[in-house]
């Protein structure tokens, strides 16, 4: 889930998630989006209610969701 943030308020927006069992890893960025959250559930019906909820944190003005459908590789990060 991609979420855009009003002014200041991402540290108070990233606590929020923090709540969220369903949330398992908040990524900052830059360009459109201000967080890119990955989040998982067991059925469509929690995806909805859990969606709901993270759009009513104060703070958020906008978000997009993209399904990851597969995932063919995966590779750590070279440091």
């Amino acid at each position: 889930m991609m979420i855009e943030i009003e002014g200041h308020a991402a540290d108070r927006v990233i606590r929020a998630l923090g709540g969220f069992s369903e949330v398992s890893t908040i990524h900052t960025t830059n360009g459109r989006w201000d967080l890119v959250i990955e989040l998982g559930t067991q059925t469509l019906s929690e995806f909805d209610a859990v969606l709901r909820r993270i759009r009513l944190i104060p703070g958020i003005t906008g978000s997009e969701i993209s399904l990851l459908l597969a995932t063919p590789r995966t590779t750590k990060a070279r440091l």
